[in-house]
């Protein structure tokens, strides 16, 4: 169960007013598990197989706390502060930052929708947490690996699934409008004397009714000089049809200064085999152009529920790539020494 803290009480002793008692939710997540890599580098050349204790590959680890203020009128007040952190070590993540996952402040309205500023994701996260295998099972960062290829000859980092985090930013997303949003994102690049260095742009159009979903993004990232971007494309849909759950997504990425681009494809599907027990399997395709070659894997996983906050998992993933020195990278950071990797996992996760 979540926990609830009263915030007014606190803020009246410095204010000397009372405000209404709106409610502060701490939250968070532990993952952690055994993950087997068929092919890691050794020290001095080569390779060879490696077993490790994971943090965050179903979900990244974090507690965080979020809080919303009635203004009335249908209007709200809303925070998110939340930290990622590597549940094997206790070492924070995304660099040290304490609130490095996200943090941001908004207003909401239930006609306008909402607007929000400071650190949160971009657009293209949304296709990867509705229609991608990461995020529909508990695969996670172990179905992020195509996108891996930063190393071979182009120097292409394409953040194809999961988006960015974006710093700077403001962010609006539209009220539902018969199943359809909307949403538009401004990241400021605070380049003294540009508009438009390290600035961020984001976009998005989706519907959600019934049994369909579907999502459109666009992010186009400009590098600190100015002159090019980082641009990525994602679209996104599934089908509930009973206990199966079919997804696909395509995204593409493309590097501006050079023309390099990556597409990925991916195809699969979660099954509800009982309420307790779901299976997933998903292909992935990735082509890329300038004769860098192509990747691709195979992803199954299985989840058991023990409880509505817990659960356990056991999942495999094949990643084969073809390209110059584009060797496979899961979520796990392990690079293969070769240009085809397996990867198993038993994990456990818990929600509080």
């Amino acid at each position: 169960m979540k926990k609830k803290l009263l915030a007014a009480a606190m803020l009246a002793a410095g204010s000397g007013m009372v405000h209404a008692a709106d409610t502060v939710t701490i939250y968070g997540l532990v993952d952690l598990g055994l993950t087997y890599y068929s092919s890691a580098p050794k020290t001095g050349g080569g390779g060879a197989s490696l077993l490790r204790m994971d943090s965050g590959i179903a979900q990244g680890s974090r507690i965080g706390f979020k809080g919303t203020e009635d203004l009335g009128g249908g209007m709200s007040a809303f925070f998110t502060l939340e930290t990622g952190f590597n549940a094997d070590d206790g070492s924070l993540g995304q660099g040290g930052a304490i609130f490095g996952r996200q943090s941001f402040v908004g207003l909401s309205d239930k006609t306008l929708g909402s607007i929000a500023l400071g650190r949160q994701y971009d657009f293209m996260a949304n296709i990867g947490a509705q229609y991608a295998m990461g995020a529909l099972s508990p695969a996670g960062s172990l179905a992020w690996g195509l996108h891996s290829d930063a190393a071979h000859a182009n120097a292409l980092n394409n953040h194809i699934y999961g988006g960015d985090r974006t710093n700077n930013s403001v962010k609006y997303s539209s009220a539902n409008m018969g199943g359809f949003t909307v949403g538009a994102m401004y990241g400021f690049g605070e380049v003294a004397g540009s508009t438009v260095a390290s600035r961020t742009v984001s976009a998005y159009t989706g519907y959600d009714n019934g049994p369909f979903s579907a999502g459109l993004a666009y992010t186009d990232i400009k590098n600190a000089a100015g002159t090019d971007s980082t641009r990525m494309y994602g679209l996104g849909a599934t089908y509930q049809l009973g206990a199966w759950k079919p997804f696909g997504v395509m995204t593409q990425v493309k590097n501006t200064a050079n023309s390099a681009k990556a597409t990925t494809y991916e195809l699969g599907s979660v099954y509800a085999l009982t309420a307790l027990w779901d299976l997933s399997a998903a292909y992935q395709f990735q082509s890329r152009n300038q004769g860098v070659g192509n990747a691709q894997a195979f992803i199954a996983m299985a989840d058991y529920k023990i409880s509505k906050r817990t659960d356990l998992y056991v999942g495999a993933v094949y990643d084969r790539d073809k390209g110059y020195n584009a060797f496979p990278v899961f979520g796990g950071g392990i690079q293969s020494a070769t240009g085809n990797q397996t990867a198993v996992r038993l994990g456990m996760r818990h929600r509080f």
